[in-house]
């Protein structure tokens, strides 16, 4: 969901030059092997000035080298700036000329429409001439094509005619469309970037959520498309007059510790970029909602200060586990996501090695005990507690909490730990 977008103004000669001396990294997940964080290995690679198919697909999204977080919802330069200092790389906004250089002195990358949106009355003109006066400015990250076709009812042929369209007219920056259903992206795979946004808290199980990042995640894949989380940050009571749910309707806006879970689960099950819904869109004003702005951008600082380990690639499989509470969630999967994540480089916070990264993604304690025995009789750092996971020589370990997050490392096994003994 996204509020309506300025049409665009005339871009400055000075823009449009300027664009030919810009790169982007290419970074994808599972091929996705170099970040940039300071050190030598990660640092960004340079490409042809050359504009192709490929290379238009696999720009970063935004002029931020760091994991794209963003944010919907972003309409003057005061919101931008305070979304800019709290962590966030990328908003939904308008194209105004003090808008797009305020954003680009903030490294801030934006999604926004090109003046006209897939479907009937998609508007090839006015297409084009978002095209010409701003393609080409730095801070454009994206064409935000369609909001949630599955939801309107729309033809993918019709996603895809507004796609082309773009393209034809010259479109050097990613293409990108959202669906309300992880498993309609099978069907709505034309642009460059796909998405998903999914909002369960308060009318159903958050485990719904994760189910549909995971069917999100896999369609991508197998498009060969970068995939970006749209997570809840809002109050569905917000938006009872336009969505009236049945009874039994509860809403709420999610704790930091359900945004925390589905931030870190939507990565470890693939997500290349998060966005959050919204900042303001007319209904949920985040500037009158305290207590939910703080659980958010703790949340953003968080993975902005683990940032290493956050956008690490997965590096093999995690232990083999016994869960003991509960063999699956609501969703009918298992109720612990668990990755194992290679940092090559380290940082002042961060070591190389390998990562544990754990999410509870259920409202209740996960026990479980660990059965490779190379682990058994261990203790493993707990980087966001900064204590210590035990694992005893049974396997057994401290439960994690609802919606718990715990992120493991650098891990060492019983095998290795007695080499540094000796």
């Amino acid at each position: 969901m996204i509020g309506a977008l300025d049409k665009p103004s005339k871009v400055t000669q000075n823009q449009k030059k300027n664009h030919s001396n810009w790169k982007w990294s290419v970074i994808f997940l599972g091929a996705l092997s170099l970040f940039v964080f300071g050190c030598r290995c990660t640092s960004p690679s340079s490409t042809s000035t050359a504009t192709t198919e490929a290379a238009r697909r696999a720009r970063m999204p935004g002029p931020s080298h760091r994991f794209p977080l963003g944010i919907y919802g972003v309409q003057t330069v005061p919101d931008l700036e305070a979304v800019s200092a709290a962590g966030f790389s990328l908003v939904t906004g308008p194209l105004n000329r003090d808008f797009m250089e305020t954003a680009l002195a903030r490294g801030v990358g934006v999604f926004a429409s090109p003046g006209t949106s897939a479907g009937p009355s998609f508007d090839p003109v006015a297409a084009r001439t978002a095209i010409g006066q701003w393609d080409r400015h730095l801070a454009l990250s994206a064409w935000y094509v369609i909001d949630e076709p599955d939801m309107a009812g729309l033809a993918p042929d019709s996603v895809e005619l507004a796609h082309n369209t773009l393209i034809n007219a010259g479109a050097t920056k990613p293409t990108a469309l959202v669906v309300c259903r992880g498993p309609n992206l099978a069907l709505f795979h034309s642009t460059d970037i796909l998405m998903v946004d999914f909002y369960p808290v308060g009318w159903i199980p958050v485990p719904a959520f994760f189910q549909h990042m995971r069917h999100g995640a896999t369609a991508a894949n197998a498009a060969n498309k970068k995939f970006i989380a749209v997570i809840q940050a809002m109050d569905w009571d917000a938006y009872r007059k336009d969505f009236p749910f049945p009874e039994p309707f509860h809403p709420r806006p999610p704790s930091e510790a359900e945004l925390r879970s589905m931030a870190w689960g939507a990565r470890v099950l693939g997500a290349d970029g998060l966005f959050f819904y919204p900042y303001r869109d007319g209904n949920w004003e985040m500037t009158e909602r305290p207590e939910t702005w703080k659980a958010l951008t703790n949340v953003v600082q968080e993975i902005r200060h683990w940032e290493t380990i956050f956008a690490a690639a997965r590096s093999g499989y995690p232990p083999s586990t016994e869960m003991v509470s509960e063999y699956f969630n609501e969703a009918l999967e298992a109720p612990i996501l668990w990755s194992v994540r290679k940092v090559e480089c380290g940082n002042g916070q961060v070591a190389p090695g390998n990562y544990w990264i754990m999410v509870n993604t259920t409202e209740r304690i996960q026990d479980f005990r660990v059965l490779d025995t190379e682990w058994q009789n261990t203790s493993q750092p707990s980087l966001l507690t900064g204590e210590k996971m035990d694992i005893d020589e049974e396997g057994w370990t401290e439960g994690l909490k609802p919606f718990e997050v715990r992120v493991l490392g650098p891990v060492i096994s019983a095998l290795d730990s007695s080499k540094v003994t000796k």
